[in-house]
């Protein structure tokens, strides 16, 4: 349950920090998270140590297909608090929706050696071996598929040359196996390129990219109309292959 306003022994909120996280708060549970997004920065504003507002930011920019902004607040997050188990499943979160499973296996885990007693944070260090045990298997089948089309495609080229001898047939399937070979790792790489590209670090703060997005009509409060086409410009930019959407069931209260 939330604390009574001024009695919080573990965050450094003020009323008029609280009054924006509970809109936020309110946000997100009406699924309108740039509304979310724009009531957490506006809290920060007024409790900019506030581990739990960086942590909800983290959630709504999730919601928002914006990986990289969730990624930035998380670290944020466990920047200021990093004992707290939240910050580390926000993380995870991230970088599941990046995927980036393996990655996000490794916070899962912190959060839950920091409260062994989560059986979420559990399920989902489990259901995130998962996940990266089928993405490698995903990219060896590729590489092995690449393989098995690059041998093929030069042996019937071999073949079409009637005067070919058995040497050369092997020598060309050979050839042609090990480009195909070459073919899916680059393959592979260029998707985890891909996956990496999609955490790396905004060029503008998550503030300035709030205000940017709220400031079209927006009053003094930083409220206003948020501009869509830039939120879905940054969303498409941070869009990646990945393996599942991420989720959970993640709580957005600090």
């Amino acid at each position: 349950g939330r604390a009574r306003r001024g009695s919080c022994v573990c965050c450094n909120m003020n009323s008029a920090a609280e009054d924006a996280k509970e809109q936020g708060n309110a946000c997100m549970a009406s699924a309108d998270y740039v509304g979310a997004m724009t009531s957490y920065t506006r809290a920060l504003s007024f409790a900019p140590k506030e581990a739990s507002l960086f942590s909800n930011r983290s959630f709504a920019f999730l919601k928002l297909s914006l990986p990289a902004r969730a990624l930035a607040d998380a670290e944020e997050a466990i920047r200021r608090r990093p004992e707290w188990p939240k910050g580390h499943f926000r993380k995870a979160e991230a970088l599941r929706a990046a995927g980036l499973h393996e990655d996000a296996l490794e916070y899962y885990a912190r959060g839950a050696e920091l409260d062994p007693s989560d059986e979420h944070l559990r399920s989902q260090c489990d259901a995130s071996r998962l996940r990266a045990s089928a993405q490698q298997r995903q990219e060896r089948l590729l590489v092995a598929a690449a393989t098995g089309a690059g041998l093929l495609f030069f042996a019937l080229l071999a073949l079409t040359d009637g005067g070919a001898g058995h040497a050369k047939l092997v020598g060309v399937a050979g050839l042609g196996a090990a480009l195909g070979a070459l073919a899916g790792v680059g393959a592979t790489a260029l998707r985890g390129h891909g996956r990496r590209g999609a955490v790396l670090p905004p060029l503008e703060t998550n503030d300035a990219f709030v205000a940017l997005q709220t400031g079209a009509g927006g009053d003094a409060a930083g409220r206003g109309a948020p501009q869509a086409a830039g939120l879905q410009t940054d969303a498409r930019a941070a869009a990646v292959a990945a393996d599942g959407a991420a989720g959970g069931a993640p709580s957005f209260g600090g």
